[in-house]
């Protein structure tokens, strides 16, 4: 009798559909409230798998959140190294953070509960992660493009803060009398913008 050979399991489909399932899970319960059980069940796979491939649920979720936001930063370094900084530049950064939230509402939902759970490692506000865009801050105040009487961390946590609260909280502006009739993403960047580079500006 032959015996049944067994399709050799593909190592990074598995991680990827075990990422897949905690990401979803995280952002729809949060990180304290979803176990590796759940992870493993919704993934069709086990914990002991989980674990080899992730270590542990803590490194499970630190790598869910740097998937959503690598590319974004990494983008943005490519376009830094390319020249000087201009006004351009930051604020074409500025529009680009907002599309990615923008476009990305589950990363927004991640943001949101790591807020939550005070989650002191989340990636968005990792300072070796933020530290490029902090250097391009001070060589803009450096050059004279943006004041220098401001921390340039302060800056960037500013326009940041603004935009991820923005939209962790839209879904409770869209019934404002106020803001009828607009717009309100476009509307909310065009005011960021102003408030922020005149502000900023030397």
């Amino acid at each position: 009798m032959t015996a049944i050979k067994r399709r050799p399991r593909d190592a990074e489909a598995t991680r990827t559909q075990i990422l897949d399932a905690a990401e979803s899970l995280f952002a729809a319960q949060g990180f304290g409230s979803t176990s590796l059980a759940q992870i493993a069940q919704k993934s069709h796979s086990h914990k002991s798998l989980i674990l080899h491939h992730f270590s542990s649920k803590d490194g499970l979720w630190q790598v869910v959140k740097e998937r959503r936001f690598s590319h974004f930063v990494e983008e943005r370094k490519s376009l830094f190294s390319r020249g000087g900084v201009t006004l351009e530049e930051i604020r074409n950064s500025v529009r680009a953070y907002f599309e990615l939230l923008k476009n990305d509402p589950v990363l927004v939902q991640l943001l949101t509960r790591a807020e939550l759970e005070q989650d002191l490692s989340c990636s968005q506000y990792d300072e070796k992660r933020l530290a490029p865009f902090v250097e391009r801050m001070r060589e803009a105040q450096k050059t004279g493009l943006l004041r220098s009487d401001v921390p340039p961390a302060h800056l960037l946590l500013i326009v940041t803060n603004v935009i991820t609260q923005w939209f962790e909280a839209r879904a409770m502006f869209a019934g404002w009398s106020e803001l009828e009739g607009e717009d309100l993403d476009s509307s909310f960047l065009e005011s960021v913008e102003k408030v922020f580079f005149e502000g900023a500006q030397k």
